[in-house]
Order: structure tokens, then sequence, then C-alpha cells
């Protein structure tokens, strides 16, 4: 085995992505992708509307074998990765393979963040990451009267959605009395909420977790019902899976027990390397400047400056297109997150609730679920929120990230582009 090679742990959705962004020309004799699924890469956003049945998992493959064979990539699937030799730059598996590398990218991504409580290792308690939550959940549902989902953020709400499109009675359960509270408002979440209980999807907000005393289960390990506490009161709730949507945990394991310095991740510079020589992390297992990362955005960031690590680090000498001097450098702004969730669309940018020096404007048409909000510092947008009409966010972003002073069209400014060019 060559070892002139990169070695990718991890075959989600940041090593495809790098593996785009390397393109045919890699300085590479071969690539190697460790994957512990069995499974060929897929498109890990795309698990919801699997669930729902709206799509297959050829339609989220994105890759056929000939282009990783244009790629000069050897995909391994059920290798699992038991520890890297660092001074050796070799990777050792549960099998006894090894993989020599001359650099190496740590994409191991996370997992869901279960807590421990009485009952959480039933067999089916689970969270909803991967191909195996979603195979869960479908081989249980002829006999599955009702689910119960803990976490009403992105993720949280994609589950009890895609599982009452099954016919499945939902409970979703969430600790904050907003719905996906790190991206929407009260207003948002009242549209959210109004359109999921409109789905008949039974919806408790504002319930701590903590109070949520145990999940019982019976003598083969399956679980039965859930007790939660309501505004002071318990209530169980009989139930045949629960789901946890309350948070990520990054998957450093690996790099923690190799030696590299992790934090809540795997800590890395912005050029994406680790405290290791040769070893390159990016990713929701990585941590930069105190930051983890769930979205896909930033990490759609990481790639390409990660990639252009590689070329200049592994490559021939510096070209006009790719000049020495002008390396990439990883640095955290602000994204326009768009979400589809139960049908509603939603655009979240920046800042979307209001401080001290935040000036606020917005429209709320509720009979047709229609909700903009536009934040503004010393007449910049610094943030937007929309829900039902998300037209013109794109526009919004530009004028955010291009610092544009909207003092000007300010008075139309809510009513889009197309009103403030008059």
């Amino acid at each position: 085995m060559s070892s002139n090679s990169l070695v990718i742990i991890g075959n989600g959705m940041a090593s495809n992505r790098v593996l785009e962004e390397l393109g045919t020309d890699h300085p590479f004799h071969t690539i190697h992708v460790l994957s512990d699924e069995a499974i060929a890469h897929y498109n890990r956003i795309m698990l919801s509307p699997l669930l729902g049945g709206e799509t297959s998992l050829e339609a989220i493959t994105p890759h056929q074998p000939d282009w990783y064979d244009e790629h000069r990539v050897r995909i391994h699937l059920n290798t699992r990765v038991d520890f890297i030799n660092v001074q050796e730059q070799r990777v050792v598996c549960s099998d006894g393979a090894e993989f020599p590398y001359q650099a190496l990218i740590i994409a191991t991504g996370s997992r869901s963040f279960i807590p421990a409580m009485n009952g959480s290792d039933a067999d089916n308690v689970i969270g909803f990451r991967a191909m195996s939550d979603v195979d869960v959940m479908l081989r249980q549902l002829p006999a599955m009267r009702h689910a119960t989902v803990i976490g009403a953020g992105l993720l949280g709400v994609e589950a009890a959605t895609g599982l009452r499109s099954h016919g499945v009675d939902v409970t979703l359960i969430h600790r904050n009395p907003v719905l996906m509270n790190r991206q929407l408002d009260a207003t948002a979440s009242s549209l959210l909420e109004a359109e999921l209980i409109r789905r008949d999807i039974d919806v408790k907000a504002g319930c701590n977790p903590h109070t949520m005393q145990e999940i019982q289960r019976d003598q083969q390990r399956l679980v039965t019902s859930v007790t939660v506490n309501i505004e002071g009161h318990d209530q169980c709730v009989m139930t045949d899976l629960v789901v946890f949507a309350t948070g990520i945990t990054p998957n450093k394991e690996i790099a923690a027990i190799s030696g590299l310095t992790c934090n809540h991740g795997i800590v890395v510079n912005n050029r994406m390397q680790t405290s290791a020589g040769h070893i390159y992390a990016l990713g929701e297992c990585c941590e930069f400047d105190g930051n983890t990362y769930g979205l896909v955005a930033p990490i759609w960031d990481q790639a390409k400056v990660l990639a252009d690590t590689l070329l200049r680090q592994y490559g021939s000498a510096a070209t006009p297109e790719r000049p020495q001097d002008k390396s990439a450098h990883y640095t955290e702004r602000q994204h326009l997150t768009k979400l589809k969730v139960s049908g509603v669309d939603i655009h979240s940018i920046g800042q979307y609730e209001a401080d001290d020096d935040t000036e606020v404007l917005q429209l709320l048409d509720r009979y047709d679920g229609v909700y903009r909000k536009v934040l503004l510092k010393q007449n910049k947008v610094v943030g937007a929120l929309f829900v039902g009409d998300v037209s013109d966010s794109s526009w919004y972003h530009e004028l955010m990230t291009d610092d544009c002073d909207v003092g000007d069209i300010r008075v139309n400014l809510l009513f889009g582009r197309t009103a403030c060019a008059r």
C-alpha cells in the first residue's frame, strides 16, 4: 500500500465534500476512506424525507463507483478504526488492517446525545443521525402505534413529522417554550407549532428534560412509557419508540486516545490542522476557536479550506491560480440557514432576537403563515428571519454580508428587493 496516500476516517458529508473539493488532480496516489457503516456515502440531510417515504436511499447516494475510480478513491466499508499511530503515520483498524498515510483527515462526525437515565439503554431508544436510526424506525413501523420524540430542534421536528406521515401518533417534547429555539423566535415558533398541531402531532413545549424521571421498559428491553413533568404534574405517555434529538456529541474518541488535543471536539487551527503533524479534522467532530458545528454551511467552508491546505502542502509548487502566500484560512461567518420543516419554509440569518441596540422591523400574517423579521443596527442588517415567504432571503443575506447601509430603503425594506428598487 503506497505511503503517498491520503487517509480519511469517516464517510459522511464532510468527507465527501473534501473529495469533491480536491477533484481528480490531487497529489495523492490513492485516497482511502474508512467507514464504519456498511453502506456507501449518502446525504444525511435527506434522512427526514427518506423516513417520510419522499425519497429513496439510491436517490440520496450522490456518487457511483466510477466517480470514485476517477478520483483515485477507495472506500473501505465496515472498517472501524481503533487508533492512530501518530509517530509512524499509520491508522490501525479493529480487523487488523493498517493504512499508512502521508496525510490524514478525521471526519468522524457526531452522534446523538442520549442522556444517562433509567431506561435510556432500551433497544427502541434511538437518536436520529444515521441510516441505522431510520432502519430501526422503519422496521418497527408495522407494530408501532405511538412514538415519543424528545427535543424539538430541527432534527426532532423532522423525526416527528416523518413518523407522523406513516400514521403513527407522535408526542413531541421540548424543554424550551420556543420550538427550534436556536433558529426561531417565539412568533416563528408559534407558526411552526400551529402547523405541527394541524398535523395531529401532540406538542409539549416548556418541559424541562431534567424533570423526566425515567423511561419504563419491559423484560424484552423495549420501551413501554415515558414519564414527564409538565407544569408541575407528572404525565405518563404510553409509547413504542423514543427518539432523542437533544443535541449531538462530537466523535472525538479516536483522536483523544491517539494523543491529539481535544476539548469538546478535536481542536483545529484556521487551516483545519490538529495538534499532530499531517493530521487534519473538519465537520461535526472538530472544534475551532471554541465552536463546534451541527449545520452544513460552515462545514462546506472548512472543506474548501482543507482542500486548499492539502493541495498546497502535498502538491507541486505554487501556481498562478494557487499562489503560496494566498492560502485559504477558515473564519467564522454568518450563514443563511435554509430549513424546510413539515412543509413550512423557514430561513434564518444571523441575529434573530433583539437586544438593546437593535431596531426590529417585522411583518406577520398568521392566516397565510407568513412572517418576516429584519434586525438593524445603525441602519445595517444584522439578522433576519422568514417563515412561509422566503423568496428574498438571499438578498437580505447579501445586504448583511456586504455591510450595506439600508437607510435609504428602510421604509420598504420588509417588502423585499422589488419594493426597494422602485
